[in-house]
């Protein structure tokens, strides 16, 4: 029974010959982006900056350090079935939709990241103690100009590539642990972002590296 076999990896092919190296495996595969090698802005709109800076909150120098896990956005074309006529029913595209991230952020002592974010969401919703309990706001006061930058970076901490989120706001805030046992961790909490639409963006130097 023969042995040899041939492998094709992005373009270069390779066999179990004596000539087969392992440099030249690792020369096919190249560079590979990091999934830890990321860091994400957020910029409020004019709106929504009125209401931090009324209540004396800002994330602006610090959310980049302080969101520890992230996702780089995904979109799905809905479709439906044309069954007209005979054979097979066609799949036809009518819209997108674009799917909900989840961000985990790291807080600080004085709970100013959750505390952001706390009002963000009720400037969305009133809250149930306040003048306009359950109240839903104009979508342009809690979403319209909000732009969140996911950046892909490399181990330079060079941009690869940007998806920028617009129109951006939080829908789900989760609950944050508290526990004597746990001495030697940080507090953190996840928030669930929904957004109108995405762009995605690669830079010039990772254009560059294909050539």
């Amino acid at each position: 029974m023969s042995t040899d076999f041939e492998i094709t990896i992005l373009g270069t092919r390779l066999n179990n010959s004596a000539s087969f190296k392992i440099s030249e495996f690792k020369n096919a595969i190249g560079n590979l982006a990091r999934p830890n090698l990321f860091y994400a802005d957020l910029s409020p709109g004019d709106s929504l900056l009125g209401y931090m800076n009324s209540a004396g909150i800002s994330i602006d120098n610090t959310f980049q350090y302080r969101c520890e896990t992230a996702e780089f956005p995904g979109r799905t074309i809905a479709t439906m079935d044309d069954a007209v006529g005979a054979g097979p029913a066609l799949k036809l595209p009518y819209d997108v939709t674009y799917n909900d991230i989840s961000m985990t952020i790291i807080c600080s002592e004085d709970m100013n990241e959750r505390q952001f974010f706390e009002l963000w969401m009720d400037v969305i919703v009133g809250k149930a103690d306040s003048g306009h309990g359950g109240l839903i706001n104009y979508y342009d006061n809690y979403a319209t100009g909000n732009i969140l930058a996911i950046n892909q970076v490399d181990s330079s901490g060079d941009i690869l590539s940007t998806w920028n989120l617009f129109d951006v706001y939080p829908i789900a805030l989760t609950p944050m642990t508290a526990s004597w046992e746990d001495s030697n961790t940080y507090q953190r909490f996840g928030v669930t972002l929904s957004y109108r639409y995405y762009s995605f963006v690669v830079s010039d130097k990772a254009v560059n590296q294909r050539i």
